[in-house]
């Protein structure tokens, strides 16, 4: 197994007929980690490469150890205020001059053959708009210590209805041409699963795939979400709401070019739980809000059959006090 620095010195060549990839890095604080990225884009076996670290207000200033050369540029750029990931990659994006795209999260790794394989694979299949590899997990020190993203062995050819059933993806083994990013278009302000609204897109405008199956991306594994506090978790559920709704008014917004049963699955899949969530929650309103979309995205339903089916939910959960407030909302946001 080896430690995470022990990729060794760059051996990239500066090939006259290479297109630039532009590799785009939000970052806010955790400069080791950001460093330890920095080092595995740096070592690259591919050039050109133009990095874009997009400092997202960290607490002092981000100064990469790394110096330009050629067939290596690098800018920094840094926001005044906090304003996440996806607005980020966006500031990056909106930067970025390269013929192919990548977008690797601070804390995580590239093997060193990653952009040249990657290029290599869009080259013979032009038709694509992303390739993706796989992708292992790991914590500590050592990079093969985890195991594979789940579904990461199978080869997909499209995002919709793949994504529906679980991300085989992590954000960083992806590479996506400029044609296709050019028309998914700008990353949403959402704070979490803005990737997912992100992809959704490309799968509404039909944009094709290809698998690389080898490992050459490595995710960090992250901290227990349920070690967090009961505030943190009310704020990242909002989050995620917000997101949901957002997801939700693209697939309703584009719901004639997507088949019935992938917009149901969207439905079941995404929806569904964020509503059962909300309830829990005791999030009506939002419960009520997300009812009313998936009444537009999927084959209208019965007003009447809606909120006997929140009410008999309000049973279920116990939350007797909140069925008359159902009731009552249902009544207003549903006609």
């Amino acid at each position: 197994m080896g430690r995470i620095l022990r990729f060794g010195q760059s051996m990239a060549s500066i090939g006259k007929d290479n297109p630039l990839v532009s590799v785009i890095v939000p970052l806010r604080n955790r400069f080791n980690l950001v460093d330890e990225a920095v080092d595995a884009v740096y070592k690259q076996n591919y050039r050109p490469i133009e990095l874009i670290l997009v400092d997202d207000c960290s607490s002092q200033a981000y100064r990469p150890k790394i110096q330009a050369h050629a067939g290596f540029t690098v800018a920094v750029i840094r926001h005044q205020e906090n304003q996440g990931p996806g607005a980020s990659r966006e500031t990056g994006r909106q930067r970025a001059t390269g013929a192919y795209l990548a977008y690797l999260d601070s804390d995580d790794l590239w093997h060193p053959a990653f952009l040249e394989k990657m290029v290599l694979q869009l080259k013979e299949k032009p038709e694509n708009g992303m390739c993706y590899c796989k992708t292992r997990q790991f914590s500590g020190e050592y990079l093969n210590s985890g195991s594979l993203r789940p579904r990461n062995e199978q080869a997909f050819d499209a995002i919709l209805p793949t994504l529906l059933f679980g991300r085989p993806w992590s954000t960083g083994a992806c590479l996506w041409t400029r044609r296709a990013a050019d028309q998914i278009g700008p990353w949403s302000e959402g704070w979490t699963n803005e990737d997912i609204e992100y992809e959704i897109r490309a799968g509404i405008f039909g944009i094709q795939i290809s698998h690389l199956p080898e490992v050459l991306c490595y995710e960090r594994e992250t901290d227990d979400p349920q070690q967090l506090s009961q505030a943190t978790h009310k704020k990242a559920l909002l989050q995620k709401f917000s997101s949901i709704k957002a997801m939700a008014i693209t697939v309703l917004e584009n719901k004639h070019a997507l088949e019935e049963s992938t917009r149901v699955l969207f439905v079941k899949k995404k929806m569904r739980p964020m509503v059962t969530d909300l309830f829990q929650a005791e999030e009506y309103e939002k419960v009520i809000e997300l009812c009313k979309l998936m009444n537009k995205i999927v084959k209208p339903l019965s007003k009447a059959w809606l909120l006997t089916a929140l009410l008999l939910a309000s049973v279920r959960y116990r939350k007797f006090p909140g069925a008359a407030k159902i009731f009552q909302l249902g009544c207003h946001f549903l006609t």
